[in-house]
């Protein structure tokens, strides 16, 4: 930690400096990046297979190894914004201003834009606490800030994944940076320290410089929509390498002639002692190709935290619309509130605190719960199926004077639960066994194919059928007007996606439902738009869809490969072929680990096409 020790050293003594010049600071005005510690970089780029000095984890590099700027070729990858500290390493103009209370002329932000793939972004400096973990991630993330002299001390959380170089090395979800704007007249020296438990072992440090220019330096718009780059691309298509199979492994490495141990980065790069071990070529081949595959052993478990409070209490979080997503009973529910109309509600939760979501949703609504749409069977979705239907009415069906009361036997006598007919197929059970739930549990509004749809609070609602995904009765909802879809457990952010092969999901329908999810979203620069409330986790985008669908695309074709040389499922098991995203949504405990994940891939990939589908 020697290194680390010397940086904060630094930091120190430039923020005493800092104090010692004179009291407050105003970054106002135009600004250009200038010199940088990895000025080789030229824009912040660098060169393939150079991840030397950043001390990326074994996650951190296995991802960056795999990784191919033909990727850059699929839509959702073209127009992505960059996250901190990259956007101050990238060569940029920035403008800074101010936005102080009209009557008190209290300081309340500082804004910044740049001319660069990032929306705008705002350093709150009015004490503000930060959101909690289920709320949305942004490019440039939640800031607070700070006056220390002459520094602007800020701290972010936040922010989406993004890129520490933009050679592969990414930059997890998971990270947060302190930043330091060291201001020197027309100077400002920006230092960094990223943290990133899942791609980093070690925080990086950072530093760069913004020089002040007398006149607006142009350059500020950067429009942005994806196109065609590749015709008749398959949407479950990823551009990726397979682990030691680079095509250009060496080029960095014998053209700068660094040894290839250096290259592929790792804490050790960051510190002078590192230099002895590359005194010995052939050891030093010997530890770089042992690098260049996962290590032997079981999966890393994830390192990311449980956006879930787990205090038990119902938080509410509001999306946009009359869109609202309940957090801590079991998996997310989404609530759609309306003041003509009873509330709609996707998921029931797991049934564990089913009062308490009552209770929150009627501090949203006056109205009952009308209809409750299970995205699936299981039981974390349907588990308060029979408490919110019984605290719920449809007054469609049961109101005096309507033509359906006392039409059939639950006409009026809670709220309607809709879903797939496999969900109901699944909550009951054939003559003569034991249902997994009551009767008064199941659906009773059921579809079989394509979609069902309904206007209700004024606003168009479809429910799609996505077949042999997580299980055969799958569905996602979208709520059109709001701009909103909930996913069920095609999607969370908090795991691998739970394919139940014995219930007819596979790896094949889980990456067709989430390309599905993906024809439905729009955004800008990949951020906003159509917001995406998973089954698990916190509130999303079109963006986080989009990694986890590269992610289960890459590892299907991994699994595939092996599959296709006939390698058992030990094999595959033991090569750990999903190393690079363990540690962000690994499990090596529970019901849903990573190895029984894998065996589900493997499975469902030697299972004859077309299995599933409705239950006879």
């Amino acid at each position: 930690m020697k290194t680390l020790r010397s940086a904060w050293m630094l930091a120190g003594a430039v923020l005493a400096a800092g104090a010692a010049f004179g009291q407050g600071l105003d970054l106002s005005g135009y600004w250009q990046s200038g010199r940088q510690q990895d000025a080789g970089l030229g824009t912040a780029a660098g060169e393939m297979l150079d991840f030397g000095g950043i001390p990326v984890s074994e996650a951190g590099r296995l991802y960056a190894l795999a990784w191919t700027a033909s990727r850059l070729s699929l839509r959702q990858h073209q127009c992505t914004g960059y996250v901190n500290p990259y956007l101050f390493i990238a060569p940029d103009n920035f403008r800074f201003w101010e936005e102080r209370d009209p009557t008190s002329q209290k300081l309340i932000a500082i804004r910044l834009h740049t001319g660069a793939a990032t929306p705008n972004r705002t350093i709150w400096m009015d004490g503000r606490p930060h959101p909690p973990e289920y709320a949305l991630h942004t490019w440039g993330g939640f800031s607070t800030g700070k006056y220390e002299g002459n520094v602007l001390t800020v701290y972010t959380t936040h922010m989406k994944r993004g890129q520490i170089r933009g050679n592969g090395v990414a930059q997890s979800d998971q990270a947060h940076v302190m930043e330091h704007f060291i201001r020197h007249g027309d100077r400002i020296t920006y230092f960094s320290v990223l943290t990133d438990p899942v791609d980093l072992d070690v925080p990086l440090v950072k530093t760069s410089e913004l020089t002040r220019v007398p006149n607006d330096p142009g350059g500020w718009a950067s429009p942005c929509d994806d196109g065609e780059v590749i015709l008749h691309l398959p949407n479950d298509r990823v551009p990726s390498f397979l682990w030691g199979q680079h095509p250009f492994l060496h080029e960095f490495s014998d053209k700068h002639k660094v040894p290839l141990l250096g290259a592929l980065g790792g804490p050790a790069t960051v510190y002078p002692e590192f230099m002895a071990k590359l005194k010995d070529p052939a050891a030093a081949d010997a530890a770089a190709n042992q690098e260049l595959t996962p290590a032997p052993g079981p999966p890393q478990a994830s390192r990311a935290i449980d956006p879930d409070p787990h205090d038990g209490e119902i938080h509410i979080l509001p999306v946009q619309g009359n869109i609202y997503m309940l957090v801590g009973d079991g998996g997310n529910i989404a609530v759609q509130a309306g003041k003509d109309e009873g509330t709609l509600i996707v998921d029931a939760g797991a049934g564990r605190l089913s009062e308490k979501v009552v209770a929150a949703i009627r501090t949203l609504s006056d109205k009952p719960i009308q209809f409750i749409v299970n995205t699936s069977y299981h039981s974390d979705h349907t588990g308060g199926n029979l408490k919110l239907r019984a605290a719920g009415f449809d007054e469609d069906f049961g109101a005096p004077g309507s033509r359906f009361a006392n039409a059939f036997v639950d006409a009026g006598m809670g709220a309607t639960i809709i879903a797939h007919q496999n969900v109901e197929n699944r909550l009951s059970a054939p003559t003569g066994q034991a249902a997994p739930m009551p009767e008064d549990g199941w659906p009773t509004d059921t579809y079989t194919e394509g979609r069902r749809r309904k206007i209700h609070n004024d606003e168009a609602v479809e429910i799609f059928w996505e077949p042999n995904a997580v299980t055969d009765g799958d569905s996602i909802v979208q709520f059109r007007r709001s701009d909103v879809i909930a996913t069920g457990d095609i999607f969370n952010t908090t795991g691998y996606p739970f394919i139940d092969v014995k219930a007819g999901g596979s790896v094949k329908g889980e990456i067709e439902a989430l390309n599905n999810i993906l024809d439905r979203t729009v955004s800008r620069r990949q951020e906003g738009g159509t917001l995406i409330i998973p089954g698990y986790g916190r509130l999303c985008d079109e963006w986080e869809v989009t990694e986890y669908r590269d992610m289960m695309v890459i590892i299907r074709d991994r699994v595939q490969a092996m599959i296709s040389k006939g390698a058992t499922l030990q094999q595959v098991l033991a090569a750990r072929v999903s190393a690079d995203y363990d540690a962000r949504f690994g499990a090596n405990t529970g019901s849903w680990t990573t190895q029984v994940f894998i065996e589900a891939v493997y499975t469902s990939l030697q299972q004859v096409p077309g299995q599933g589908g409705l239950r006879k």
